[in-house]
């Protein structure tokens, strides 16, 4: 690409945008504060403040914070609804536009030996958990800022990436972190994201991920005001201190607590003041809130806080069967890492494999900036696979598409899969199609577990013969990373989809695309429909038996799959297919017709027969000696 493409950065707490200038990622941080941009926007009437000045209102004057305050526009695209400012809806995408529109303009600005730039593209970076709903949420609001999101990727990996492209020969330790397993560990304001990678095959392969936005650093903010509140209540006997604060002091409080936070998470500093005046409307002492916070208060107001954060390691590890020691790398990332009681909860896990870096509020930004410029690629780090009938009753698992597959970058819908099914029972009026994907990375068996992705029916003839009707089943995938699988039934002339976008990523770290795209990667731009729950494994003594089989045209034919029809179906269709002289049938066919087929005689099942003992002139056998 000629332009430049830059990485952005968008935080629940600040923001920062970042673009490689001269073999270095140059982070286009705030001029005066040397930080990333805070995520704040004020309207103040018909002018919109972003940024630093935006955050600086909320102290300068002698009274709360101003109206038309918005602080963490980014966790409005999780909800629905707009965000009302001073009773006037606002919609997310237009405030987080606000803040974009900051960026591009602060990018515009020539600094620090690197020229002027329009921020027109940029690399995106994401939480774990940030889903297709609030990616395409994010995409809007960068077009109405006028920036084009060339891909999403996801936070921990742009850290990773970045702090290996920092380091002297990213050949050599590559080479030494193959087949390795790092966990990145990224606690932000908003979220705590926890992602464990691979190096495969000079790749970073997402093997889990794990989301957890209600323990964000805007939590811990939250209870240093509730504590300052009760101090200051308990010393002056008042029982409803929220009813008195001035109007925007609550806002203005938090603001405190937030750099109070930060101050304390220094291990140089026991002890930080807090002074709010005219904190409340009644005159007298308790007018102003002054008060003193220790770090031994921080760390008792925040353990539980701390516990389940550090808990999230834990629970990530035992998805994947790691322990501790399988960890070659812990990268922790994020302003609450600073925090003396997150930095010894790790170090006492990764023992000697949690280096501290120094870029920690930037290497995000920078990462993404380091994917623009190598014009690094995502691709699908395990496949998408549906299950299809086998000969066990249980059914096996077909790869719609495989791993390493390059997925689409800006303005791109990709055809990834067509297939062709057949209805193997058609009695219940619907073929059902499961989509999966395997919870392991790399090779996997058809006994190794997977996670199911969506659950697609379409109808089809209850009456028609087995194998008889065909199901077209086709995937695509957008440039949002949404999946829609659709299904068409060739003789009912029926059709459905769903979408589904919990997908694990790799980042090639070599240009690439797959030998199975073509074209000048400008996509379809269908229209995506709603979009459907994830259905995790629950533990259950019931399966689905699927009801739809692949035919493999390299070593099958049509006629193989009559062994995939259930053997009390194939007995209405294909009576002599039982005949002992063929020996067609599976024995699985033939304990499925001994079980559903009523006996000839006393018109029971095998179940009922057993149950209730032989009758008279049935003399116990009922025609057949069950297979049991």
């Amino acid at each position: 690409m000629s332009e430049t493409v830059f990485g952005i950065d968008f935080g629940t707490t600040n923001s920062l945008a970042a673009v490689s200038v001269g073999g270095r990622a140059l982070a286009l941080v705030d001029p005066v504060t040397r930080r990333p941009h805070p995520s704040v926007i004020w309207y103040r009437g018909a002018d919109i403040v972003v940024g630093r000045k935006a955050r600086e209102n909320m102290d300068i004057t002698e009274g709360g914070a101003p109206p038309g305050f918005v602080r963490s526009p980014k966790m409005s695209l999780r909800r629905d609804g707009p965000i009302f400012v001073d009773g006037r809806p606002v919609e997310p995408t237009d405030a987080v536009a606000e803040v974009l529109r900051h960026l591009k303009a602060d990018a515009s600005i020539a600094r620090g030996g690197a020229p002027a730039h329009d921020l027109a593209r940029a690399v995106f970076t994401i939480p774990v958990d940030f889903g297709g709903p609030e990616r395409r949420a994010l995409r809007e609001a960068a077009r109405k800022a006028g920036i084009g999101v060339v891909q999403f990727v996801h936070e921990p990996v742009a850290a990773l990436y970045a702090h290996l492209r920092a380091q002297p020969d990213l050949g050599r330790e590559l080479a030494r972190l193959e087949g390795r397993s790092i966990l990145v560990f990224d606690w932000g304001g908003g979220t705590l994201d926890l992602t464990l990678c691979r190096i495969t095959g000079g790749a970073i392969m997402q093997v889990r991920n794990l989301g957890d936005n209600e323990v964000g650093g805007d939590r811990f903010d939250e209870r240093l005001r509730n504590h300052l509140r009760e101090k200051h209540a308990s010393a002056h006997g008042l029982e409803d201190i929220t009813a008195l604060e001035q109007p925007g002091m609550a806002a203005k409080l938090l603001h405190q607590c937030e750099i109070l936070k930060i101050h304390l998470s220094d291990p140089k500093v026991d002890t930080e003041d807090v002074i709010v005046r005219n904190y409340l409307k009644a005159d007298g002492p308790g007018k102003n809130l002054l008060a003193s916070v220790t770090r031994a208060e921080l760390e008792e107001l925040s353990s539980s806080i701390v516990a389940r954060g550090l808990a999230r390691i834990d629970e990530i590890l035992e998805q994947a069967q790691l322990t501790y020691q399988d960890i070659e790398l812990c990268l922790a990332t994020g302003g609450m890492v600073n925090m003396p009681a997150i930095r010894d909860g790790l170090t006492e896990r990764f023992v000697g494999r949690v280096p501290r870096i120094e870029n920690g509020d930037r290497i995000i930004a920078e990462g993404a900036a380091w994917i623009a410029n190598d014009g690094l690629r995502l691709k699908l780090s395990k496949p998408i696979e549906i299950l299809v009938a086998d000969t066990s009753g249980r059914g096996t698992y077909h790869a719609l598409v495989d791993a390493g597959w390059t997925l689409p970058i800006e303005n791109e819908t990709q055809n990834v899969a067509n297939t062709r099914l057949f209805c193997v029972d058609p009695r219940e009026g619907v073929a059902v199609v499961e989509v999966a994907k395997p919870v392991r990375l790399g090779k996997t068996s058809p006994n190794d577990p997977r996670r199911s992705l969506c659950i697609v029916k379409v109808e089809v003839d209850s009456k028609a013969q087995p194998l008889l009707e065909r199901i077209e089943c086709n995937l695509q995938i957008d440039h949002d990373y949404v999946a829609r699988v659709s299904l068409k039934s060739t003789g009912r002339g029926a059709e459905s989809s769903e979408e589904f976008h919990d997908l694990e990523f790799g980042l090639s770290l070599a240009e690439s695309t797959s030998p199975h795209q073509q074209g000048n990667g400008l996509g379809s731009g269908a229209k995506p429909g709603p979009v459907v729950q994830v259905r995790a494994f629950a533990e259950t003594n019931l399966y689905q038996r699927t009801n739809v089989a692949k035919l493999d045209e390299r070593n099958q034919t049509h006629g193989d799959l009559w062994k995939l029809v259930p053997g009390d179906l194939i007995d209405r269709w294909r009576p002599t297919y039982f005949d002992t002289r063929n020996n067609a049938a599976t024995p699985r066919q033939l304990e499925e017709r001994n079980f559903y087929v009523p006996c000839a005689r006393c018109k029971r099942k095998i179940s009922q027969i057993l149950a209730e003992g032989p009758v008279s002139g049935c003399k116990g056998s009922c025609g057949f000696k069950p297979l049991m």
